[in-house]
C-alpha cells in the first residue's frame, strides 16, 4: 500500500469517527454530513449512503430515507441480497413491503390488478397464476430462485394486465437444459409446459428471464414458438470459452459445458436456422462489459433485438428498469392490455 493510500484511509477512519461521535452525540444533521461526505469521497463503497440512510430513518426522515434507498438501489441493486444491507438496515430486510418502497410508484397497487397474485414459500418450481386473457408469460428465475424481487411482487406488474403467469425455478441448476424437476427433463419440461399453456387456454406465449434464468427462456421460447422472449443480464454466451471471459460463471459454465451439448447451448446458431419468428429482446448495463459480452454474442442475429441501459454498470438490469419507472410501461408495450 502506497503512502497516498495509507494516507486517504487515515483521512475516511477520521470522518468515519467523526460521523459516529456527532451521532452518539445526538447531533444528526452533523452525522448525516459526515456521512455524505465519505460517500463523495469512497464512492465506489455503497457502506456510506447506507449508513446516511440509516440515520435519516433514525432521525424520522422517512421521506428523505426512502429517496435516498431508492437511489442507491438503482446503483447498487444487489445490495438488498448483501450481509451490508442486513447489517445496516435490519428492519428493511428483503421484505416485499420494503421493496415496493424501494420501487415507487412502478409497482401497480391491490386496486390496480385484475387477478390475484400468486402465493410463493420458495419451494414449488412451478407455480401458475392464472389470468383472464389468452395470453401467458413463462417467468424463469435465476440462481437465487428469485426475480431480484419475491415472485408475488414481481406477479403483481403480470396481474395488472390479467395475464397468466407460469414461474419456474431451477431446482437442478443447469440453466433449465436438465429441466424443471417437477416436470421431467429438458424434453418432458417443454411438453408439461405445453400442458399447462393448453389448461389455461393460452393462444400465445411470452417467455422472461432474469440472469441465469434467461438461459431458459432464450431455449424453451424457441422450443415452445414463443411470440417475444425478454432478458435481463441475461448471460447468453454459453460456448466453451466464455469462462475465460466471464469469470462469473466459470463454474458454472463448466458444468454446461460437462453436462449439455453444444447444439443446445448454441444460441447463435439455434436463433439463426429458427424458422419462427420468436423476437429475442436483451435489457443490460451498458457499463457492465460481462453483460455487455453476453448481448453482443447474439448481435447482427435474425429478431435478436439488444437494449442497452445507460448508465447502469451493475447486473441489474430488471431491478434498474423497475426503479426507473420502465419495467412497467415495458410489459404494457410488450404484452398489451388486452388480447
Amino acid at each position: 500500500m502506497s503512502a497516498i493510500d495509507t494516507e486517504v484511509q487515515g483521512a475516511q477512519a477520521q470522518l468515519e469517527q467523526t460521523a459516529r461521535q456527532a451521532e452518539d452525540a445526538g447531533d444528526m444533521d452533523r452525522a448525516l454530513g459526515f456521512f455524505r461526505a465519505l460517500a463523495q469521497v469512497d464512492s465506489a463503497n455503497p457502506r456510506w449512503p447506507l449508513e446516511a440512510i440509516r440515520v435519516l430513518r433514525k432521525s424520522g426522515r422517512m421521506g428523505e430515507a426512502t429517496g435516498a434507498l431508492r437511489q442507491t438501489l438503482r446503483r447498487w441493486p444487489k445490495l438488498l441480497n448483501s450481509e451490508l444491507y442486513r447489517q445496516l438496515l435490519p428492519e428493511l430486510t428483503l421484505t416485499e413491503e420494503t421493496q415496493m418502497k424501494a420501487l415507487g410508484d412502478d409497482v401497480p397497487t391491490d386496486a390496480q390488478l385484475k387477478r390475484p397474485v400468486i402465493e410463493d414459500d420458495g419451494t414449488p418450481d412451478v407455480i401458475v397464476g392464472r389470468g383472464g386473457r389468452k395470453t401467458a408469460v413463462i417467468v424463469f428465475t435465476g440462481l437465487a430462485d428469485r426475480m431480484v424481487m419475491p415472485l408475488p411482487l414481481f406477479d403483481r406488474y403480470l396481474a395488472e394486465l390479467d395475464l397468466t403467469s407460469i414461474f419456474l425455478r431451477d431446482q437442478r441448476r443447469f440453466g433449465f437444459f436438465k429441466g424443471v424437476s417437477s416436470l421431467g427433463d429438458y424434453d418432458e419440461s417443454i411438453a408439461g409446459l405445453r400442458r399447462i399453456l393448453d389448461d389455461v387456454g393460452a393462444e400465445q406465449v411470452f417467455t422472461l428471464g432474469n440472469s441465469a434464468g434467461g438461459i431458459g427462456a432464450v431455449s424453451y421460447g424457441l422450443e415452445l414458438g414463443a411470440r417475444a422472449v425478454l432478458g435481463f443480464s441475461a448471460p447468453v454466451a454459453l460456448l466453451d470459452s466464455t469462462d475465460q471471459i466471464d469469470r462469473r460463471t466459470a463454474v458454472f459454465n463448466q458444468r454446461l459445458k460437462t453436462n449439455v451439448p453444444v447444439p443446445l447451448r448454441d444460441f447463435r446458431t439455434r436463433l439463426e436456422e429458427a424458422e419462427g419468428d420468436t423476437e429475442v429482446h436483451l435489457y443490460y448495463g451498458e457499463e457492465m462489459p460481462e453483460d455487455r459480452y453476453h448481448a453482443a454474442f447474439l448481435e447482427g442475429v435474425r429478431n435478436v433485438r439488444l437494449h442497452p441501459l445507460s448508465g447502469l454498470a451493475g447486473h441489474g438490469a430488471l431491478f434498474n428498469m423497475a426503479q426507473s419507472g420502465k419495467l412497467r410501461s415495458l410489459f404494457r408495450d410488450t404484452f398489451g392490455e388486452t388480447d
